[in-house]
């Protein structure tokens, strides 16, 4: 249920309830702003995108811990990883803001900042683990959208790669042979391995 009324102090006050029954209101200094708000809110309820604003309010510090204790990868590597781009670059600029104040341009900056300092691949990567959090929130009722969804990010420039040419592998392989057959003498008799003199 939702409606609009007058208050003594000529401001509109507009409310409804959610589906758990909680009673949300705003006050206004125009009926029609009050009307649109109160419209706005209707209709993201019966379109089933409504995100109750309270939900929001969590840390990025708070919930990204939660986020990282939910993961549940088969390589501890992986949490490792996650764990050591929050702690270098997430947090530091993230812990205490909360979810709803984060922007899409409040993103852009921060990984344009990022990118001036490191390799466009380490950038993608944070940026990655950014976008999951804020994403898991989202889908857990907590934001309408993800503010870190279509950055612009750093190109990856592919490094030329260099290979051998057969003259380098067989002198390589030559190399190699001499060596093996060093160790093995020098296992064999139990030399000492050190400089020579």
């Amino acid at each position: 249920m939702a409606n609009i009324a007058k208050r003594a102090d000529g401001h509109w006050r507009a409310r409804y309830r959610d589906a758990h029954g909680k009673e949300h209101a705003r006050h206004f200094n125009r009926k029609i702003d009050a009307q649109n708000w109160l419209d706005s809110v209707t209709t993201a309820m019966q379109t089933g995108v409504y995100v109750d604003p309270n939900r929001g309010k969590i840390t990025i510090g708070d919930w990204s811990a939660r986020w990282l204790d939910g993961q549940a990868h088969p390589k501890p590597s992986t949490h490792e990883r996650y764990a050591d781009i929050l702690r270098e670059h997430v947090l530091p600029q993230w812990s205490a803001v909360r979810l709803i104040d984060v922007t899409h341009a409040d993103v852009q900056t921060w990984v344009s900042r990022l990118a001036a300092r490191r390799s466009p691949a380490t950038v993608r990567k944070v940026h990655r683990v950014f976008s999951l959090i804020v994403q898991t929130a989202v889908r857990d009722g907590r934001l309408a959208r993800n503010p870190a969804a279509e950055i612009n990010l750093p190109r990856v420039v592919a490094t030329e790669r260099r290979y051998l040419t057969h003259e380098q592998v067989h002198a390589l392989a030559q190399a190699l042979a001499n060596l093996r057959k060093s160790v093995s003498s020098a296992a064999s008799t139990s030399a000492r391995i050190g400089p020579t003199d």
